[in-house]
């Protein structure tokens, strides 16, 4: 009897070692995966570091072939075109603003409505394009064309981007003329354009955010406006001197009167005012390069207008007071010939307007 109490015992004993035994492997097994599966954000399961974003990226290689109105390719800056200007309309998360007024920032455009299933879908993507690059150069305006009576209602707008949690500027087109500018086919549309306010990408419809993303990175890499070499293009000193009968021999009339008896053309009648074309600007008395095409801005005042010369030496700034007003007039560093004048209402980043006389450039076009 002793001895089957024994042997019970000793059964009992053996399972309560071999159930402690396996608890406590069981829970090492599981801290054990359970620290497998913990990883730090830079690096991956097998423990290799991740490439950052900023290292691994490769800038975009803009398509020559592209014209200026294609679609989900990044299009060379000679061949791209300006941007149209944005419609007056009431403005959400901003003060009131134009794209020459963006210029020296990268612009995405975001023609969107929020009783669009499909534009909502992208908010995500354009609030993280904001969160992460904003400071970076990046600026967001969504422009709400509505398709509704509904969406058309200013109140409803608003709820919508508090709703969203939209943070970046949101700009109505209630009348759809900022559509129709664009050339808007559908909602979303995103249109991305560069430093110069140039269109560089357009896409329809949900998706493609990593080439946007990828297209926003390689634009706020580009160098933003044309400075001279000075080797080859920077006003040296040297100095062009004539007699007004030797300018008058190899001048048109229309040049002389400008260039050398400081006269004005006519607004909207010079032959660069609507020139889009990429190239250079020089004097077309001396041939001394003064502007780039990268500076040029729709002004709206009918004379071509540059936000800055090549080279700041390469023109000379005098005050001219005739007509009863204080003006500052602008001149050719190298002859001397009257170009325009030089206003302080231009757009980013110089806030200059160099109003200049098509008649006294000659334009040299990019090959």
């Amino acid at each position: 009897m002793n001895y089957k109490i024994l042997l019970a015992l000793t059964v009992v004993l053996i399972t309560a070692t071999l159930i402690v035994v396996g608890c406590t492997r069981s829970i090492a097994s599981r801290q054990n995966g359970e620290s497998a599966f913990t990883t730090t954000d830079d690096k991956d399961i097998n423990n290799k570091p991740l490439l950052t974003d900023e290292n691994s990226f490769v800038p975009l290689v803009a398509d020559n072939n592209a014209d200026a109105n294609a679609r989900d390719v990044l299009i060379a800056a000679s061949k791209a075109k300006p941007a149209p200007a944005l419609s007056s309309g009431q403005w959400l998360n901003s003060e009131p603003t134009t794209i020459e007024n963006l210029r020296g920032r990268v612009v995405l455009v975001d023609f969107w409505t929020f009783g669009c299933y499909n534009c909502r879908n992208t908010l995500p993507t354009l609030k993280r394009f904001d969160a992460a690059y904003r400071d970076k150069g990046l600026t967001i305006v969504g422009v709400h064309t509505p398709e509704s009576d509904y969406e058309k209602k200013f109140s409803n707008i608003q709820d919508a981007v508090k709703r969203n949690g939209i943070k970046y500027p949101v700009v109505t087109d209630t009348n759809g003329d900022t559509w129709r500018a664009y050339n808007v086919e559908a909602w979303p549309t995103v249109v991305i354009l560069d430093k110069q306010g140039r269109i560089r990408y357009t896409h329809i419809g949900e998706g493609a955010y990593e080439m946007q993303e990828k297209v926003i990175k390689t634009l706020l890499a580009e160098s933003e406006t044309k400075t001279a070499d000075l080797k080859t293009e920077g006003y040296r000193g040297e100095k062009i001197v004539k007699t007004e009968a030797e300018w008058r021999k190899e001048l048109t009339k229309e040049q002389f009167y400008v260039l050398r008896e400081k006269g004005t053309e006519r607004p909207f009648t010079g032959e660069y005012n609507d020139n889009h074309e990429h190239g250079d600007y020089a004097c077309a008395a001396c041939g001394l390069k003064l502007f780039s095409s990268d500076a040029k801005f729709e002004s709206g005042t009918g004379w071509p207008s540059f936000y800055q010369p090549i080279a700041k030496l390469n023109v000379t700034e005098e005050t001219d007071t005739k007509f009863g007003m204080k003006r500052t007039e602008v001149l050719c560093s190298r002859c001397g010939s009257h170009l325009g004048h030089v206003f302080d209402d231009g757009p980013k980043p110089t806030g200059l307007r160099y109003c200049m006389n098509s008649v006294a450039l000659k334009f040299e076009k990019k090959q």
